[in-house]
């Protein structure tokens, strides 16, 4: 049964409704409306009615509690809603209030296992393009100890997924949220050095690596031929959608149609990008860039240790590059933290001692960021981001003695903060 509820609330001293007689006669005036005890037939379909009349004390208003049923959701028996409410919104028009939707609440029955299907559908989706291709211990696994024990959030749980820790909008940020694969800081010099011996094919696609994309343009879109505007406006339409729903707000007709068509499309779109998933080849050197700035997509909380851990591994590579007589054992490593934690305990173990604690300490928090668990304890583990890493850049410094540092380590030992950092800083002052 759909029943949908109305208040009509009349000024007594207008004298249009002062009893339910006279209000039902207001309604009859409707040339299809005809009421009959408790029945109201328009246009020759009959559906329950009742109407109550509540005086409201000292405000000379007489408020009609009215109730229309029907055993399903028609197109007529909306008509005979609409009717209705022209009839009486001539009188009351900014002062009617719908007190139960049955009619929405129907459409909101029928459309949300939609929308929650499509959500989960996205979310194996990232789970598999990042557990298939990235392989960055994004289990629980990868949770470090000596991580685990400086956890004191109650909350926090070793077999809670992190996407289930972000919300609709949040998960397409994954997919839609730019970001270049390489330090923009550095782009700079990349193009003054390829400007002075002219640019190859290979060169280009050097420059295309600080260019910012999204991981559906980057890696969907030629498979499947659907650009990434138009996945993400379809989004977003779906989600202002399903907030109407969560929100108990009234759903028109339109919502409810866009809303079916907008979750048959998205989830076929999704189970394609599931499918070619295969198809899909990542370098590796690529892998921890694209793993770091997906999870920045998913909580900005993130953003200010993944901000300054790409600018310190850069800064670590160009340091291994800058002496090779020092570390040119390690110089083509694709991961020059590792490979410092490692040359350092062969070396010196003893005055290295320090160096491979503090850089133990900057890939413990990023595989806890990789590990998948929730977010609420991140705060905790990051409060300290940028000590960090002047700590482990000056113990480079120390450790190796005369060695050329490159110009981010240099700027973490002196105090440097990235944007991010200053911009919040700057925000806790002014208020």
């Amino acid at each position: 049964m759909v029943k949908v509820e109305y208040l009509f609330p009349f000024n007594a001293k207008d004298g249009v409704c002062k009893d339910i007689q006279s209000f039902n006669s207001l309604l009859s005036a409707h040339s299809d409306i005809t009421i009959v005890e408790d029945k109201i037939n328009y246009k020759g379909s009959e559906y329950d009615y009742k109407v109550n009349l509540d005086e409201v004390p000292n405000q000379e208003y007489s408020v009609f509690h009215v109730t229309f049923s029907f055993s399903r959701t028609t197109i007529k028996f909306r008509n005979m809603l609409k009717a209705v409410k022209k009839v009486v919104g001539v009188h009351i028009k900014d002062d009617i209030q719908i007190i139960w939707d049955g009619v929405g609440y129907e459409w909101s029955k029928e459309l949300y296992p939609k929308i929650y299907q499509v959500e989960n559908y996205l979310r194996k989706l990232i789970s598999k393009f990042m557990l298939v291709n990235l392989g960055l211990r994004w289990h629980k696994k990868s949770v470090p100890e000596s991580v685990k024990t400086t956890i004191k959030n109650s909350h926090f749980k070793e077999n809670h997924a992190i996407l289930y820790e972000v919300d609709f909008i949040q998960l397409s940020h994954f997919l839609f949220k730019p970001y270049p694969l390489k330090n923009t800081n550095d782009l700079p010099s990349v193009i003054d050095g390829l400007l002075d011996q002219g640019l190859t094919e290979a060169d280009k696609k050097e420059i295309k690596n600080y260019i910012p994309r999204n991981n559906w343009d980057r890696y969907f879109s030629k498979i499947l031929n659907i650009e990434s505007e138009q996945l993400e406006s379809k989004w977003t339409k779906l989600y202002d959608i399903r907030n109407k729903i969560a929100h108990n707000k009234s759903l028109k007709i339109e919502d409810f149609e866009n809303g079916k068509d907008l979750c048959s499309f998205l989830l076929s779109t999704i189970k394609n990008a599931i499918e070619s998933l295969e198809e899909i080849k990542i370098l590796e050197e690529e892998r921890e860039t694209i793993s770091l700035n997906s999870m920045a997509t998913m909580n900005e909380a993130l953003i200010p240790f993944i901000e300054n851990y790409q600018y310190f591994n850069h800064g670590v590579f160009e340091t291994i590059n800058n002496n090779l007589e020092v570390f040119g054992n390690i110089s083509e490593s694709i991961k020059p933290i590792r490979s410092i934690i490692e040359n350092v305990s062969h070396i010196n173990p003893i005055m290295g001692s320090g160096l491979a604690e503090a850089l133990t300490s900057i890939e413990d928090t990023k595989d806890l960021i990789f590990s998948g668990q929730t977010f609420s304890h991140i705060p905790t583990v990051l409060s300290s981001s940028h000590e960090l890493f002047a700590n482990a850049s000056s113990k480079i410094a120390e450790t190796y003695g005369d060695i050329k540092l490159s110009d981010n380590l240099s700027s973490f030992i002196n105090g440097n903060k990235s944007k991010i950092e200053k911009e919040d800083e700057e925000s806790e002052n002014n208020e």
